[in-house]
């Protein structure tokens, strides 16, 4: 904290979050839970980074979906059924979430990685080589899943009505949760 003799009343004001309000109290919103976020599906997470717990510049609201892993094995029948059943299915949850400006631009690096992943698809096709096609359309995959995964923000692990479950998140940023209350199995 700095004295009257070190105050600068032309410095840049901090960039400080409020502090963690729900600590405990019945009214707490989202907790920890070993490596795992619990959070109340509409809530909203504190101002700070997900990713390494410094303080948020990005503080946007998110929408997050889950389904039940075994609705994988639809895609057996068919891709479209499968397509279907999950967005009937689907459960939903919608936060407030925070990235510091270092996970922001690494976010929108793979964002952009996905989008330019349409250049070797269509480049490919410049060739008579199968060869030269199939490197293309590798390429497009691999380019194309590493930048959906890596603009991942959080993972849900489980969403239902009452409670939703993230991995994906730093120990910093759980440090500053209250621990869940009721233990989940």
């Amino acid at each position: 904290m700095q004295s009257m003799d070190e105050f600068n009343p032309y410095a840049a004001p901090e960039a400080v979050p409020p502090p963690l309000t729900n600590s405990g109290s019945a009214e707490a919103t989202c907790w920890r839970d070993g490596d795992q976020l619990l959070a109340l599906p509409h809530s909203d997470l504190p101002r700070y980074c997900v990713k390494c717990g410094r303080p948020a510049l990005e503080y946007r609201k998110r929408s997050f979906y889950w389904h039940s892993p075994w609705l994988y094995l639809l895609i057996l029948l068919h891709f479209l059924v499968y397509l279907i059943a999950a967005l009937a299915v689907r459960k939903q949850a919608v936060h407030h979430v925070g990235l510091c400006s270092e996970h922001r631009k690494r976010r929108l690096n793979f964002i952009m990685m996905a989008w330019s992943s349409l250049v070797p698809l269509f480049g490919c096709f410049l060739f008579d080589s199968g060869a030269v096609i199939g490197l293309g359309i590798l390429a497009f995959l691999v380019m194309l899943l590493w930048g959906l995964i890596g603009m991942q923000i959080l993972k849900p692990k489980k969403i239902d009505v009452e409670l939703a479950v993230y991995r994906g998140v730093s120990t910093a940023f759980l440090a500053r949760l209250p621990r869940y209350p009721y233990r989940r199995d």
